[in-house]
Parts: C-alpha cells; structure tokens; sequence
C-alpha cells in the first residue's frame, strides 16, 4: 500500500461544462490519506475527500482532485472474492441486458477486475479486458487478455463493438478524457454501457450523505442528466436507460448494511447459516446503467 500521507491533490474546473464556480458540500474526511480500497464498507470506507457541486451544470465531484491512477495497481480486496457467486449471477444478467443491443464482436470491460463479467461474456463475444489492480490483473490474465493501462494509454489495434464500465467511471480522474478515448476505440454504432450511481434518484436525496456510493475512491457522483449531458457532449447517444439489477447473498447484504444502524438488528438474521448463503436479486434506487451508441 502507498504511503498514506502521500497522497497529490490538485484544483480542478467542472469536467462537464469547464466552469470553476462550485458549491461546497461535503468537507474532507480524509485529511490527506489515501481512502480505503476495499468492500468491507466500514466507517474508513465512508470517508471522502471535499466534494463541491458545479454551480453552472450542477455536476458533483471531488475537489481538489487527488492523484489516484498508480494507488489502485497496489490493490488488493480479497473480501472481493467472497462474493463471486452473486458476482457471477449479476453478470449473467447484465450480459442478457446487453445483447438486447449487440450479441457480436470485439467487447472490452474496463475496469475488469478477478474477470468475472468477461467469463460470462466471452459466451458472445471476444473479450478483453484493463485492470489497473496487479492483484485482479493476474486472476483475470488466467482466462483473459488483460491490459494493465488506462485506454487513453493503450494503442489499441483494433476497434470494439462493445465497451463496459461496471462501477468504474465514478473512479476517473477525468472522465471526459477517458470517455472521449472510448469514443475513438468503438466503431461507429458501437455500444457503451455505464453503470454509476444516480445521485439525483429518491433514496440517494433521502439518505444524504449516508448513501453507499459516498467513498473515498469515488470521485465523480453522475446523475442520469449529467452523464447523458457528458455522453453526448463527446459523440454518444444514450439509448436506454435502467436500474442495475444487483445479486447479494443474504451475508454480502449484511456486509453493505453495516454502514447503517439498522445493521445491529438486521445483521444477526441475515448471517445465520440457514439464510446466508441464500441469494436474491435486487432493484435499488439509485443504481443506474446507461446503454449509448457512438454515433
């Protein structure tokens, strides 16, 4: 893990609109440290850098922005591989989601993490994958050709019909770049899919700053408008849009609820031997996936 004091800041303008006019929200928790970079969702993993909303587009992010691209190659999250089996029953369904669209070609999933999603979609495509964590990386590179650099990074030979980012564009330090690097990877009418948070859905507004998409390593904070705004802005046009349907294991769900005081009487329950290991699909306020076409 990097020294945690060492952590780069910089100022930055609105990536949507370019304006340096914001509105503070969010003071910073993290006083220079590196955030947590696992999925034990505990207080650690809560904390955020200051985050400010643009006053011009409205768009939220992190700011001054740290400097994270060479954090996430030290990664490691084994409380990651616990969860493989709802892992693998969520991207079973995301795929069924996507050759609603595409059932052919070239696919890339950025930021693909142990591989899960490309196992399921290597059954209609040919898939690669870019993972920055050396730790995913090596699982992924088993089964998968796996880049360990950023898009823009990569002089990718050929074109792609599909790109995917599953919980990924929140982590970019500058999303418009990385967004504009897909542009120029996918043909013409090749499709992007995104999965974020929606900040501007009901429960998000309900829980505050209590929501669970607020973390240290997420930088951006998306709202269907914002991102269909960024979307189109480089060349896309959003196509469909929907909730993620998301597969817990009754103890993963355990797991993301220890954010919350209802944990303490839900918890006990749902990690009893009989119940956890049940799974069940969800729908959650907030979770959203964006299919768009390059035009």
């Amino acid at each position: 893990m990097k020294n945690k004091s060492s952590v780069e800041m910089r100022f930055v303008s609105c990536n949507l609109c370019n304006s340096s006019h914001f509105d503070d929200l969010y003071v910073d928790e993290l006083k220079g440290d590196y955030p947590e970079a696992t999925y034990a969702f505990n207080i650690d993993t809560r904390k955020t850098f200051k985050i400010v909303r643009c006053k011009e587009c409205g768009l939220i992010f992190t700011n001054p922005m740290p400097k994270m691209e060479s954090f996430y190659t030290e990664t490691i999250d084994e409380i990651y591989l616990n969860s493989e089996k709802q892992r693998r029953s969520t991207a079973e369904n995301s795929l069924k989601q996507i050759i609603k669209f595409q059932t052919t070609g070239k696919l890339l999933d950025i930021g693909c993490s142990t591989g899960i999603f490309l196992d399921a979609a290597q059954k209609y495509f040919q898939v690669e994958g870019i993972e920055l964590s050396n730790w995913a990386a090596n699982s992924a590179s088993k089964k998968h050709k796996v880049y360990r650099e950023p898009l823009n990074k990569i002089a990718a030979k050929t074109k792609y019909q599909v790109i995917t980012l599953w919980g990924v564009v929140e982590h970019f330090e500058d999303p418009r770049t990385e967004l504009r690097a897909i542009a120029e990877a996918l043909i013409p009418g090749g499709l992007l899919v995104v999965y974020t948070g929606d900040i501007d859905a009901w429960l998000p507004k309900l829980l505050g700053k209590k929501w669970w998409w607020f973390q240290g390593m997420h930088l951006y904070y998306f709202s269907k408008r914002t991102l269909t705004k960024m979307l189109e802005y480089i060349g896309f046009e959003v196509i469909a849009s929907q909730n993620h349907k998301i597969y817990f294991q009754l103890f993963s769900l355990a797991i993301s609820l220890q954010r919350y005081k209802i944990s303490k009487l839900i918890n006990p329950i749902l990690n009893l031997k009989f119940f956890r290991n049940i799974q069940i699909p969800i729908k959650i306020s907030g979770e959203m996936v964006l299919f768009a076409r390059k035009l």
